[in-house]
């Protein structure tokens, strides 16, 4: 397990640049400015049905994700038959927001316009013209009280009281949907395409080209419980459609019930979360009449059934006030902000892995079945 996780981006992309050696190397793609750090992929077999297994577009939790990756890599990548590679082309992207695995972050910082940009919120948007920036006007009800001053308990209590109020009504919802006036609120989806978010469309670009189908599944942390007694950690296969979608019926066809699938009903009528990544991967893709089938996998980092999601938009909030008001985040909020997306403790890690290994198996069964 520990040869797997790593502790920092630049340990990570070591990691991973060992585990694609055997398969010649990751091909990287270079930021032209504005960051330093560039995104490692790697394109496997010559079929022209596309799997890409991205991870790390929320910062901190690409720790998971790059372990899992080189896990795969080591683990099932080696042990692919011919007739699987001549069928199918393997690609695993690793790690698109470098600066936020670093920072420990799930955003990245807009050093050019001032703040937290979620990338997962940054897609397929039309920065060009700002009228038609997706609106959310429900968070603004939030905003105020998630960047309010840090107070361990007298924060928490009023952030558990907002969520009494407002749960029912949307507005708690909707914190998470993605916003696009306040730069250091949550889930902030920018003032424009992020240098991150356009290298990450451009490797889709070059990897999908001409495909006859692309699967994508991006690897995540955050949503779901963890029991750290029992070590065992949920994981769920997140679809951003409805029950009758075929995105979520051929998920469900492939990786239930060993892993479960779960489906956004909300969906019915368009995206829930704004800017989202397989959003864009699916209509940048469909137009080719390619059929393509996206979802995100979600290994659970909570506790606490109904405090986890409350702690996690405290300590994202507390970041955002120690940046506005002292320039950095401090320790504490540091130590809680990494707590909630890459929990420390081994037996989560382990259990994390195990799931990782579940969903692998099965998309390898998948291909060795469509392959004969």
């Amino acid at each position: 397990m520990h040869k797997y996780f790593s502790e920092n981006w630049y340990q990570a992309t070591e990691k991973f640049q060992r585990a694609t050696a055997p398969f010649g190397g990751p091909m990287w793609c270079v930021a032209q400015s504005g960051t330093q750090y560039d995104i490692p992929y790697i394109s496997i077999g010559s079929g022209d049905n596309v799997v890409v297994i991205n991870s790390g577009v929320h910062g901190i939790e690409g720790y998971f994700g790059s372990a899992a990756q080189n896990m795969f890599l080591n683990d099932f990548v080696p042990y692919l038959g011919e007739q699987i590679l001549r069928k199918y082309r393997i690609c695993v992207v690793h790690v698109i927001n470098g600066w936020g695995m670093q920072h420990r972050m799930r955003e990245v910082m807009d050093t050019t316009r001032g703040g937290l940009v979620d990338l997962n919120r940054n897609f397929g948007v039309d920065f060009a013209h700002p009228e038609n920036l997706p609106k959310n006007p429900k968070y603004a009800i939030a905003h105020p009280v998630l960047l309010s001053v840090p107070d361990a308990i007298g924060k928490k209590n009023m952030i558990h009281d907002f969520w009494r109020r407002h749960r029912h009504d949307g507005v708690w919802d909707a914190i998470s949907y993605g916003q696009y006036y306040e730069p250091y609120g949550l889930f902030y989806g920018g003032a424009a395409p992020m240098i991150e978010s356009q290298m990450a469309m451009s490797i889709y670009e070059k990897l999908c080209r001409g495909a006859k189908s692309v699967v994508s599944i991006g690897l995540h942390t955050g949503l779901g419980r963890y029991w750290r007694r029992e070590r065992k950690t949920t994981a769920h296969l997140l679809v951003s459609h409805p029950s009758s979608h075929k995105n979520t019926q051929y998920f469900q066809r492939v990786f239930a019930p060993a892993v479960r699938v779960v489906p956004d009903e909300n969906a019915a009528h368009g995206p829930t979360l704004l800017g989202d990544m397989v959003d864009w991967i699916e209509t940048r893709f469909a137009k080719h009449n390619v059929p393509v089938y996206t979802a995100d996998f979600e290994i659970g980092t909570g506790e606490y059934p109904i405090m986890s999601p409350i702690y996690k938009r405290m300590d994202m909030g507390d970041a955002r006030y120690d940046l506005l008001h002292d320039g950095r985040i401090n320790d504490t909020t540091w130590d809680n902000l990494t707590e909630s997306w890459y929990p420390s403790d081994a037996g989560w890690r382990e259990s994390a892995l195990n799931n990782a290994r579940i969903l692998f198996r099965q998309l390898v069964q998948e291909m060795q079945r469509a392959s004969k």
